[in-house]
């Protein structure tokens, strides 16, 4: 990418016209501020170095943001040190220059989706080989190999791509005059969560009834059901199920009510407390909603 702007482009239904909102808007945005803070701190060991600014341009079809990191004086030292060699470091680090044979962060971390790193490899060359389960590796930016156990960095990575989990938005983009240099889409949405990756604290599968309150034909994206006095965002990943929704041999209507094998996951850490999160393993029984039967003489 050309010096140190890119941007950012917000794509999907509820964006075409130019417009997106705030509530969907300034959390991703200030996330990725402090996503960029929090890697850059690692790299560095030093803090309060570099902000992101903003430069709203929004075009109709989606809602484009030109963003650009300003430095402070200490990041020429930085800037000539072995590991960057250039004003685009943070932006390798973050994976979005394409010029570094080792992986950046969002690339990183789509890759390990539901992988456990099991063994960390430092090579000749500074760069990291990251072996998971299986025997499959990729090599990563040092920094690299370090962000993606960092919470806070996790945590940002989150809170960012937390508008491809709500209706309307199906991709994030990162560009520059040459062209997309990476995206996030919908289906990438599920390895971006901060727990993902880890080992649950505790576990618990079993099987509930639930009304379905709000559902989504995307991919990764969690519908939201209740069981009468919780209401509950889950993951789908009944694949049979999936094929039969692609098939149109479900019809879905208002509260409609799902017999479902779900598993609880949980974890807990000093830093962001207790979570919780919801999976449906298997719909056993999809029961549409009762219909009131009509009165006499209407």
């Amino acid at each position: 990418m050309s010096e140190n702007h890119f941007r950012v482009i917000y794509e999907g239904p509820s964006v075409e016209d130019g417009e997106m909102e705030i509530g969907q808007l300034a959390p991703s945005l200030l996330a990725l501020g402090k996503l960029v803070e929090a890697l850059d701190m690692i790299a560095t060991g030093e803090t309060g170095r570099v902000r992101v600014l903003v430069r709203p341009d929004p075009k109709p079809g989606s809602f484009d943001i030109g963003l650009s990191l300003d430095f402070v004086h200490s990041v020429k030292a930085w800037l000539l040190s072995p590991e960057v060699q250039a004003v685009g470091a943070l932006l390798t680090l973050l994976g979005l220059s394409g010029k570094d044979l080792a992986a950046g962060l969002i690339p990183a971390v789509r890759w390990l989706s539901k992988r456990h790193v099991e063994k960390k490899v430092t090579l000749a060359d500074g760069n990291v080989r990251l072996e998971v389960n299986g025997g499959n590796t990729i090599i990563v930016l040092p920094a690299v190999a370090r962000a993606i156990d960092d919470v806070a960095v996790r945590q940002q990575l989150e809170k960012f791509t937390e508008p491809l989990r709500q209706e309307g938005l199906n991709a994030i983009r990162f560009k520059d005059d040459g062209g997309v240099q990476e995206q996030i889409t919908t289906a990438d949405a599920p390895a971006f969560t901060a727990s993902h990756g880890r080992e649950p604290t505790s576990q618990a599968t079993f099987q509930a009834t639930y009304q379905i309150k709000r559902l989504y034909f995307e991919r990764g994206k969690k519908w939201r059901l209740s069981n009468g006095t919780q209401s509950v965002l889950v993951h789908i990943e009944d694949q049979s199920f999936w094929k039969r929704i692609d098939a149109a041999e479900v019809a879905f209507s208002a509260d409609d009510y799902l017999v479902c094998e779900v598993r609880m996951d949980q974890w807990f850490d000093g830093a962001v407390g207790l979570k919780t999160e919801y999976v449906v393993l298997r719909v056993l029984q999809h029961i549409p909603a009762p219909k009131q039967d009509r009165f006499v003489g209407t």
